[in-house]
């Protein structure tokens, strides 16, 4: 670091330096993207080192191109090339989310024009498979797209912090159910469920009394091979369910259930489980 690097400044000086506004130092401070290097314990006043302008430039650019703080700090904080490639493989997750928007206002477009057969045209390869009854604990809840995932998340970790773990194989595997949209205007409800072994069901209800015991009966789904949960994105559900409804139509074939989404067992240590979006079949 040069002399002039270190250099201390006050946060109106390397906002100007910077050109980031005194409120967007304060959000990246608090995000622990870009803090001072000393905070005065009497004043409180925050300084800064000439030397950071470099991150405060690279913070300000990777927001603009809509990349998040969360993603930023974590890119920032890895060491070599680690930061680079989270940031190029979130850029190429936004580009497919854009990629199926893109096919989606199509979709929606063609029906606009009264071209149903072209609006519900298959983007993705569908498949099917017979499920068995299957003993669940489950739990609905009405919530908005944004409450989601803090749900999900407390559901699946109640489960597991008590080793519940998943069952073997597809007829074992976590699922959702949607019995209405989940999105910034409607608020399900979604039904969360957890396949647990027949012999256990009981005395398992009785550890989880704020879950419900039931039975998911034995059917026949059709089936898309989402891919990795970590790549959800609205877009490309409902390019998924246009899929599943398309074949059925080609095929004759009646839907009995509301869409579903199956999170299939990781494979390895560490990785991120994939996800099938289904729906049930008469």
């Amino acid at each position: 670091m040069t002399e002039s690097d270190a250099d201390e400044v006050s946060t109106g000086e390397f906002a100007r330096l910077s050109r980031l506004s005194p409120k967007a130092l304060r959000l990246y401070d608090h995000a622990g993207v870009l803090e001072p290097s000393r905070v005065d314990p009497v004043t409180g006043a925050r300084h800064y080192l000439r030397g950071q302008l470099e991150r405060a430039y690279l913070v300000s650019s990777l927001r603009q191109v809509g990349i998040p703080l969360t993603e930023i700090k974590t890119a920032l904080d890895e060491e070599g090339s680690l930061g680079a490639d989270r940031i190029a493989a979130f850029w190429a997750e936004a580009e497919a989310e854009h990629a199926a928007r893109r096919r989606l206002v199509g979709s929606l477009t063609e029906r606009l024009r009264g071209n149903v057969s072209a609006a519900t045209s298959m983007a993705y390869a569908v498949s099917t498979r017979s499920l068995p009854d299957r003993s669940v604990l489950a739990q609905t809840r009405h919530l908005h797209i944004d409450e989601q995932t803090a749900v999900r998340e407390e559901f699946v970790g109640n489960l597991r912090h008590a080793g519940i773990k998943p069952l073997p194989g597809v007829a074992g595997a976590p699922f959702i159910i949607y019995y209405g949209d989940v999105s910034a205007d409607s608020d399900g409800p979604i039904e969360w469920c957890w396949p647990v072994p027949e012999d256990r069901a009981p005395e398992l209800a009785k550890r989880f009394p704020d879950l419900t015991l039931r039975t998911d009966p034995a059917h026949q789904e059709a089936y898309v091979h989402y891919g990795a949960t970590t790549l959800l994105h609205a877009a490309r559900i409902v390019l998924a369910a246009q899929s599943l409804l398309a074949w059925s139509r080609d095929q004759d074939r009646q839907t009995v259930g509301p869409l579903r989404l199956v999170y299939l067992e990781s494979q390895g240590e560490g990785s991120v489980p994939d996800c099938d979006v289904a729906v049930p079949l008469r």
